[in-house]
């Protein structure tokens, strides 16, 4: 073909620039999200390279080698064992009668049910612990002096108690107290999403409910109790508040603490602290590789998405237990220890006897005005959760959504990228964290940065399960739609795709400030005298003695989780009824 002469075929000059930018744009778009993603793998990785790096030299190797040998490393191993699988069992078995009530029978809370395990989430597990430390302290424990009170016109006395919080067995029912939400939530899903009718036939030959739960329901959704049973063993290895609290004056350690004393006291032993959080580590990705064999060689039963659908069991006589139940859960976590609290509150200091005439609000005012390092916690703690939701749920969520419509491949990827935090317990990532940015080229020590940087590593997994719940919820439909009649990958992403999302995202932006707010367990470790956090200043004032101040700020916090997520729902809630 001569210069100058023209195809037939050839796109005209304007349509060539338009396409070739709106490619140029589309790759960049592209390339950026790979971008983001290798991110957040190295932000995961790194840590955990430099830690094993340093592990490695060989001026630690005979420290490593005598504590890891030690006996008081066994017996904090053994404690570990025993106090998080007997939690661990405790917390299935529990989520999986709350689950079945709500799902199946006609025993659930209507309007409730479904919250009802979110009701510890809302409370951060150190509060909760601190206000059943106040209620069950045998010396001074709220409920204990109540208890006195009632036996003595019956010349029955207690020099102390008579109930004590700080047992091993009341760890042990702490610990599966707050692990129970993290079963139920994988349980519930997986009886919403099963067929009932293998359950109606077993009913219709005569099976009575139980039998039906026993021999039908709960062996048809196996794979899904494995998968809460490993969580809550997960979770529970890296749970540190409530071994922190009841275990220091119990006396019973726990591998989470035991680092965390590992690092806190003098001299510290760095190279110890980071060779017991990798052996916990490796302990994690051994659960969850039998986790997956197991799941490889079992199935779901039929998987309908009618159990809402089914007619529920009726419990006769036995519906007030099932209520009384989960209404009893309700208080175990929430109500009581948040009223414990209160009460504690409003005292000059704590003491079994409440007196009526000397109670205020002082606490409150000192907590929020008055003290400089705890307001200046409240002021970080609430600064670094909303950044670091924010970040977390703008990345992944641009991510996630972008990828689910148009790009498989990537959307593997960004899942293999935020899923990988969530095998990491928050004492590890403390232990690394402060390892690999504590000196050096990356000396963070002690600095706000160090903390966020963390805490988005932790909250990589909620977002990304909340980012993928809104992509799979909205569908592809609407995207191919809007293609259809000409509207680029771009603009369907911007005026379809991330409007229709927004209730998902901002559920999953409040899930995180609420994990990120109260965070103790790596907090402990990386926050410094110039940055304190609320996690930190709660154990400290803790330690010190400062009882009613600790409530204050406990309440606070759980004031502030509370007006979030009623603020969040309703924001989705409008979004919905918009979108509709």
């Amino acid at each position: 073909m001569l210069p100058g002469r023209s195809c037939g075929k050839a796109l005209p000059v304007s349509a060539a620039l338009t396409t070739g930018r709106r490619s140029s744009r589309l790759f960049s778009f592209a390339n950026a999200a790979i971008l983001l993603c290798c991110a957040m793998l190295a932000l995961t990785a790194f840590p955990l390279l430099a830690s094993v790096t340093r592990l490695l030299d060989g001026a630690s190797s005979n420290e490593v080698v005598s504590g890891l040998g030690g006996a008081s490393f066994r017996i904090v191993m053994l404690n570990t064992a025993l106090v998080v699988l007997t939690s661990a069992a405790i917390a299935v078995t529990t989520a999986c009668v709350l689950a079945w009530i709500d799902e199946r029978t006609d025993g659930n809370l209507p309007g409730f049910g479904r919250m009802m395990a979110l009701a510890p989430l809302l409370v951060p597990p150190v509060a909760g612990v601190m206000g059943w430390a106040v209620l069950l302290d045998p010396n001074a424990g709220l409920l204990n002096g109540l208890l006195r009170q009632a036996f003595a016109p019956f010349g029955i006395t207690f020099g102390r108690g008579p109930l004590n919080v700080y047992t091993a067995t009341s760890m042990v029912l702490m610990t599966s107290l707050y692990l129970v939400p993290y079963a139920y939530l994988i349980i519930a899903a997986a009886l919403r999403q099963l067929d009932p009718g293998l359950e109606e036939a077993s009913r219709l030959n005569r099976a009575g409910p139980f039998r039906t739960m026993w021999k039908v329901t709960l062996p048809s959704i196996a794979p899904s109790i494995g998968s809460a049973a490993m969580l809550t063993v997960i979770s529970g290895l890296g749970l540190f508040s409530v071994p922190f609290i009841i275990g220091t004056t119990a006396r019973l350690d726990v591998v989470s603490v035991y680092v965390f004393r590992l690092l806190d006291q003098y001299p510290p032993r760095p190279a110890l602290a980071l060779a017991v959080a990798a052996l916990l580590f490796l302990l994690v990705q051994g659960l969850l590789a039998i986790q997956r064999h197991m799941a490889a060689r079992r199935r779901h039963a039929a998987v309908g998405g009618r159990g809402a659908r089914s007619a529920r069991v009726r419990l006769g006589v036995l519906r007030p237990f099932a209520r009384g139940l989960a209404i009893f859960y309700i208080l175990a976590t929430a109500v009581l220890p948040l009223a414990a609290l209160f009460l504690v509150s409003l005292q000059p200091f704590w003491s079994g006897n409440i007196n009526w005439s000397v109670l205020s609000f002082d606490n409150y005012r000192v907590a929020l005005f008055q003290s400089g390092p705890t307001s200046r916690a409240l002021f970080n703690s609430v600064s670094l959760a909303a950044l670091t939701a924010t970040s977390a749920m703008l990345c992944v969520g641009t991510i996630m959504l972008y990828a689910a419509m148009f790009n498989r491949r990537l959307e593997k990827i960004a899942d293999f990228a935020t899923a990988l935090p969530a095998t990491i317990p928050h004492t590890v990532v403390g232990v690394c964290f402060i390892l690999a940015f504590s000196g050096g080229l990356f000396n963070l020590y002690g600095s706000p940065v160090l903390l966020f940087l963390a805490y988005l590593v932790m909250a990589l997994p909620f977002a990304g399960r909340a980012a993928s719940s809104a992509a799979t919820a909205i569908g592809k439909d609407l995207a191919e739609a809007s293609r259809t009649f000409g509207a680029g990958e771009g603009r369907t992403f911007r005026r379809i795709m991330m409007p229709l999302a927004l209730p998902g995202l901002a559920a999953g932006w409040a899930i995180i400030f609420i994990h990120t707010a109260g965070e103790v367990t790596a907090s402990a470790l990386l926050a410094g005298s110039r940055t304190p956090v609320i996690g930190r200043v709660l154990m400290d004032l803790w330690n010190y003695g400062s009882f009613p101040q600790v409530a204050a700020l406990a309440l606070i916090i759980a004031a502030m989780n509370a007006i979030v997520v009623g603020l969040v729902l309703r924001f989705a809630d409008r979004g919905m009824v918009a979108g509709g």
